[in-house]
């Protein structure tokens, strides 16, 4: 092949060579025959041509990626060119034919037939049009009859040489393409196997490769890029570097195609002999690797496979995991009938050996076949194991030697799933229990559930004290626990609460059949009972917890009892924190709150409402009521007092709150000194009482020399302005030395 290419350069060397030399010689020529004949000739159009004409042939040489058409290109630059220095001497040369056959023999130097022949008859059909315009292409002065025999031999001249080249490429093409052996084995072989051109075109294709592209017959591939017979890109990068190193390629493909894994040993070779191919050869190891990729599998994965025969013996080769699986070992020969024996009662037996036989008939759908499944859940028991297990088998044919038909058996382990859905199972039923309790609460009236689970308490803790008791024997524990069990059933029966009820029920009949047991009852079974008398126990506890979240999470369609237990709520807290900072800093001070809207609380955002005044309050009990003794010296009641009102405007568009204390009001000279030394304000403004009310709010602004439960971090005053940005609310603040402070809040609604 490096031979065939040597040749092929040098003959491409030698017709670059000519093109050049030519367009020299037929330059001296032209000024040669115009100088002799004295004719008046524009020399610097002339040379502007020899000069277009060298430019146009260098640029065809060296930029042509395919070299095969330059048999066309160069030899038809070299034509127009010298037909311009004729026309520029008036037609005064007698050689045009046979110069432009020296063009044909340039162009058959290259060695393409086509691109040749196409050369051919574009330029006689010039040479037509020319003459036809009434150029004088034979020379001025001669006659059209040797004219035409001047003309006839360079076009017999011209085909002499296409002959010629035909027979250098062409023809041995055909040949190889009629042999009929050569076509049977590319219609035949299972290989893909192609011979390409130095363009990479395929000049033959196996059946086999040309149904790859999706190309059914072969001829019809013919002259295509090879590459585009490879479907896919990783495929076609595969072609791709092949493609590059085509004389001598071999490599391994590993490759998805139709989302099937594939494996091709590829290799390619250029042709011996001189010829221009290039042959590439397939072979498809994808069987091979899935062999072997399958074996590994079998011994490796956590999978059970093994066939067994008509008669349900298991075969050899079978998985190493199946051992595992279903803790036995040496199963070649066992029937697997007899392994699942201990999992399965005799009808199921029956109904599973019937399973095979319509498996084996194969006449059934494998649909069908697997929805009646008996083994689909099997829940597999060992004598020799301990454990339990759950496996899901599927089963289909397979044919092996000599046609007999086994059944291939696939075991998976699926015990963790099956108990992960049985928990799952659990919780929903759980779940479902509890909002089924939610909602039977929710029909009880609070003050009949109160009696119930007073009563309740009240049995669980006689149960207690039977169970404890020393002097009754079992039985007579059993008696006394069987009757307060029922008498929780009945309460919960008669209150609807039939989701307890049912579970109390339950317990009762494990109770019953305890009792009517003969002889001593074992102590397991003692202890299992107040086990579950726990859990009963347990069910109170979260009764109390499910009646907790009912009421805190209490939405807009309460009653006007729950209303106005919401301002109880409110109030309580409220006074708890009051009570709570006064008893801290020994202080007595008087809650009021009687002017309460209870239609501001349920309509407003009780959260931030709450919040704020648990601030405030907190804040008026700690720094602006004084001590009693200190009261008492400025002639006032030794019980401070603050008083809330929340009303709604007229127009129940508006919540205010108003909330006052009879303290000793804000201390302006203090806090202009603290907000002075934080840098709240300047020194000019240190009296200015307007600001120094608005330091108050900022963060980390406290008075208090000292930090506490109660109060002293700063922070208390600037969550209250910080909520009321929230709801768009307003603060407005009054204070008067000696009398105390008034807060004035707005919030929409």
């Amino acid at each position: 092949m490096a031979v065939k290419r040597t040749e092929e350069v040098k003959l491409r060397n030698i017709a670059n060579i000519a093109s050049i030399a030519i367009i020299f010689f037929l330059s001296a020529a032209f000024v040669l025959e115009t100088q002799m004949s004295n004719v008046a000739v524009n020399y610097q159009l002339a040379a502007i041509a020899m000069i277009i004409a060298l430019v146009f042939v260098i640029i065809i040489q060296r930029n042509s990626i395919n070299k095969y058409k330059m048999a066309f290109n160069v030899p038809f630059v070299l034509f127009l060119f010298y037909t311009a220095l004729m026309m520029l001497c008036r037609w005064n040369n007698s050689h045009y034919l046979f110069t432009c056959l020296a063009f044909c023999a340039i162009s058959c130097i290259y060695s393409r037939f086509y691109r040749s022949l196409a050369y051919i008859i574009i330029t006689n059909i010039l040479i037509a049009i020319l003459y036809l315009r009434g150029h004088a292409i034979g020379g001025v002065d001669i006659s059209l009859y040797a004219l035409l025999i001047n003309w006839a031999i360079c076009i017999f001249a011209s085909i002499i040489m296409l002959l010629l080249t035909r027979t250098a490429t062409i023809v041995l093409n055909k040949a190889l393409e009629h042999q009929g052996s050569f076509n049977d084995l590319l219609a035949t072989t299972e290989n893909f196997v192609a011979m390409v051109n130095e363009r990479n075109e395929v000049v033959y294709v196996s059946k086999t490769l040309s149904e790859l592209g999706n190309i059914e017959e072969p001829a019809l591939a013919q002259g295509r890029p090879i590459i585009d017979l490879f479907p896919g890109r990783s495929l076609k990068i595969h072609a791709g570097k092949m493609l590059k190193e085509k004389d001598d390629y071999a490599g391994d493909w590993e490759f998805s195609l139709n989302g099937q894994k594939r494996y091709f040993k590829a290799s390619s070779h250029s042709l011996p002999g001189g010829s221009s191919g290039t042959l590439i050869s397939l072979y498809d190891m994808t069987h091979l690797a899935e062999r072997d990729e399958i074996a590994a599998m079998k011994d490796s994965m956590k999978i059970g496979l093994f066939f067994m025969d008509k008669n349900y013996v298991i075969q050899d080769h079978y998985s190493r995991y199946l051992e595992e699986l279903l803790s036995d070992t040496k199963l070649f020969g066992k029937l697997f009938t007899d392994v699942i024996a201990d999992s399965v009662n005799k009808t199921e037996l029956d109904a599973i050996k019937d399973y095979f036989k319509m498996i084996l008939e194969r006449t059934y759908d494998q649909e069908m076949l697997d929805d009646i499944n008996p083994l689909n859940e099997l829940h597999y028991v060992n004598k020799l194991a301990s454990e339990k297990k759950v496996f899901q088998c599927v089963f289909s044919t397979v044919e092996r030697d000599r046609g007999e038909v086994f059944i291939l058996a696939t075991v998976y382990d699926i015990t963790l799933r099956v108990e992960l859905q049985q928990r799952l199972a659990e919780e929903e039923a759980r779940r479902q229990e509890e909002m089924a309790a939610v909602f039977e609460l929710i029909n009880v009236e609070p003050i009949v559930f109160s009696d119930f689970m007073a009563d309740m308490e009240f049995e669980l803790e006689s149960i207690d004290k039977y169970f404890k008791s020393e002097d009754l024997s079992a039985h007579d524990v059993l008696v006394k626990v069987y009757q307060s069990v029922h008498a929780i059933k009945s309460n919960a029966v008669i209150l609807g609460l039939s989701v307890f009820g049912n579970k109390v029920h339950n317990l009762e009949s494990k109770i019953k059949r305890l009792r009517e047991m003969e002889g001593d009852v074992p102590f397991n079974e003692m202890l299992n009972l107040t086990m579950d008398i726990e859990k009963i126990a347990q069910e109170k506890e979260g009764f109390r917890d499910i009646i907790s979240k009912l009421q805190s999470y209490a939405g807009g369609n309460q009653s006007s009892a729950n209303k106005k237990q919401n301002v109880t709520v409110l109030v309580e807290s409220l006074a708890k924190a009051v009570s709570k900072a006064s008893e801290d800093h020994e202080k007595q001070i008087q809650f009021a709150a009687n002017d309460i809207d209870a239609e501001a609380i349920e309509k407003g955002p009780r959260r931030v409402i709450k919040d704020i005044l648990m601030q405030l309050i907190r804040n008026s009990a700690v720094h602006g009521i004084e001590a009693p003794d200190v009261r008492a010296s400025k002639g006032k009641n030794e019980t401070g007092t603050i008083k809330l009102s929340i009303k709604m405007t007229e127009d129940h568009k508006t919540i205010q709150i108003r909330l006052t204390d009879d303290g000793g009001g804000l201390d302006y000279k203090k806090i202009g000194e603290k907000a002075l030394n934080k840098g709240l304000i300047k020194p000019e403004d240190v009296n200015n009482n307007d600001l120094l009310m608005k330091a108050i709010f900022a963060p980390g602004f406290s008075t208090a020399d000292t930090e506490g439960v109660h109060a002293g971090r700063g922070i208390g005053l600037n969550l209250v302005r910080d909520r009321l940005k929230e709801v768009n609310g307003t603060i407005k603040l009054r204070s008067e030395a000696g009398k105390g402070v008034l807060f004035l809040m707005n919030i929409p609604v």
